[in-house]
């Protein structure tokens, strides 16, 4: 504890009180969002080179089984999308100027999706440079590329006012 801790009058009583306003509205509660109907709780694998599916092999956690991060570093640092992380639980808590919620999820589970969606740490790695250096990953199923190269060939090159798709 600090200085203002100990020196406080109302000393622990008032982190007490604080606790016990925080539970009232639910933010020290694990939540999690509603699946939609039908979908699947892993994450669309991204098949790599580097990819190592085997999760035996995978290196250890480093982080704590207690910390958090918040959505949005979540989906950053580990290429995630909202879908993807629909299947793991949350708190709400208040930023740091006092309002708009933010969900923190656990880093730990986090760090696992991540690895389970790319193949494992160097999966991830991999994607990660890749992104860095502006490649693309590779989407499942991209028919919408393949169908407009169709029409653009059947239309001598261009595309009714579009721009020439190569």
């Amino acid at each position: 504890m600090g200085w203002f801790d100990d020196n406080h009058p109302m000393g622990s009583a008032a982190d007490d009180e604080m606790e016990a306003a925080m539970d009232a509205m639910g933010w020290n509660k694990w939540h999690k969002d509603p699946q939609p109907a039908g979908g699947s709780s892993e994450p669309a694998r991204v098949e790599r080179p580097e990819s190592e599916w085997d999760e035996s092999k995978w290196r250890r956690s480093n982080f704590r089984e207690d910390d958090t991060m918040a959505k949005t570093k979540a989906k950053l640092a580990y290429l995630l999308t909202d879908k993807d992380l629909l299947p793991l639980q949350y708190q709400k808590q208040q930023n740091s100027r006092g309002f708009n919620g933010m969900k923190m999820y656990r880093k730990r589970e986090v760090e696992l999706l991540g690895w389970k969606k790319y193949g494992g740490p160097t999966g991830l790695k991999a994607a990660k440079e890749d992104k860095k250096n502006g490649i693309k990953s590779p989407k499942k199923g991209s028919k919408a590329q393949t169908s407009a190269s169709a029409k653009a060939n059947v239309l001598g090159g261009t595309m009714k006012g579009k721009a020439k798709v190569e």
